[in-house]
């Protein structure tokens, strides 16, 4: 395999990053040379440098920028990433870039005007899409969608999480589909492995969560306007009405203190909740008492391209999922035989409580684990580097 360059605005040292993208570049680097780009928060830039000097980093040549939030800092940023991305092609004479979304593929789809270079445009979801329909500067993400065509027909290969996504690309851009490879969002299965957690340190957590008699019912990962909180707090109360057992557990990264304001807004008791935080290798030890999960999403284009991290993860600690058939491609996904999970549109109580009666009882008999090996992220990286090959003896 020739060496690449890797592009992400999404830092290596996020959440999101250290499940989806370092992983991989570990694999990635052990076949040959990788050259990663990458925007890093203020919080996270010391541990960035620290990470790159580390072995684990010794065959990938990282190039640390800082992450504007602003987005017209984020012109700069452009540039900055131009002028970057310019210099390791000259120097180092490579031909094959790996875009991650929509914001390093705008600029390698001008510079590939100038320079031969093929680059792969790895869709997250559909970033312009939703700009249009709740962000500001509207006219910044119009302009993304007029052009959305071009970055995807100029590409030598498009990456997308769902089949729903590759649909909507095929029938909207005229797109041979040998040209798109789909690759869910996939999880480290030796770490989120509920056989290989200390017992100490869980017999700790439950006494300290005071979790003795309860059941729970847990949301974890990032919140915003697209994850639908309301919906899940009245899915909760549902299932607090028939079994006063339950209590509903947060493990997030953002929002402690709105969250909390939610919560009691909606009358919920300090007793039944539980918000914390975690770093990524210790997120196994509060989901091992997770008795069902649940997510919502809002509706939307970018739901269409979405899979979300945290379904692998949940999946991989045999914990099964309440959600919605508008995400992704959820309703081909989500079956009590094979993940013992739950579709639900529209909360009506019994159809919830029976819904969780039937996921509870199923509990001791599905092998939720062993079903979704699919999503362990070695299959993903399998994929992807095929396609660099591909792409390389083209």
């Amino acid at each position: 395999m020739k060496p690449f360059i890797y592009l992400t605005h999404d830092g290596v040292l996020d959440h999101i990053g250290q499940s989806q993208i370092f992983p991989y570049l570990k694999i990635y680097s052990r076949q040959t040379k990788v050259f990663l780009i990458s925007f890093e928060k203020n919080e996270n830039i010391q541990r960035a440098f620290k990470l790159k000097n580390s072995k684990e980093c010794e065959n990938i040549h990282w190039i640390i920028l800082n992450y504007h939030k602003n987005i017209f800092l984020k012109i700069i940023d452009l540039l900055n990433l131009s002028i970057k991305v310019i210099f390791v092609i000259k120097k180092y004479k490579l031909s094959l870039i790996h875009c991650r979304s929509y914001f390093p593929t705008l600029i390698v789809y001008f510079i590939s005007f100038f320079f031969q270079i093929k680059y792969i445009f790895d869709i997250r979801d559909f970033w312009a899409d939703e700009g249009i329909e709740i962000k500001k500067y509207k006219f910044i993400y119009r302009f993304v969608k007029k052009i959305e065509g071009r970055l995807i027909n100029k590409s030598a290969h498009i990456v997308c999480l769902t089949n729903a996504a590759k649909n909507y690309i095929c029938n909207n851009y005229n797109i041979d589909i040998s040209k798109i490879t789909v690759i869910p969002c996939g999880t480290d299965f030796d770490l989120f492995n509920r056989k290989k957690l200390n017992k100490r340190s869980l017999l700790k957590i439950f006494r300290d969560l005071r979790l003795k008699n309860k059941k729970v019912l847990l949301y974890y990962g990032s919140l915003g306007e697209n994850y639908l909180i309301n919906k899940m707090i009245k899915l909760f109360k549902y299932l607090k009405s028939d079994n006063n057992d339950w209590i509903f557990m947060f493990v997030i990264n953002n929002a402690h203190n709105h969250l909390e304001k939610i919560l009691k807004k909606n009358n919920i008791q300090n007793r039944d909740f539980r918000i914390l935080k975690s770093s990524r290798i210790d997120l196994p030890y509060y989901l091992f008492f997770a008795d069902i999960s649940v997510f919502f999403y809002r509706s939307g284009m970018r739901s269409i391209g979405c899979s979300p991290t945290k379904l692998a993860d949940l999946f991989a600690m045999n914990i099964p999922v309440i959600t919605s058939s508008n995400l992704g491609d959820m309703k081909y996904i989500i079956n009590l035989a094979k993940n013992n999970s739950l579709l639900i549109d529209r909360l009506h109580r019994s159809k919830v409580i029976g819904g969780i009666k039937n996921i509870l009882s199923n509990k001791p008999f599905v092998q939720i684990r062993k079903n979704s090996s699919y999503y362990n992220y070695r299959y993903g990286t399998q994929k992807y580097m095929k396609i660099y090959r591909n792409i390389h003896t083209k």
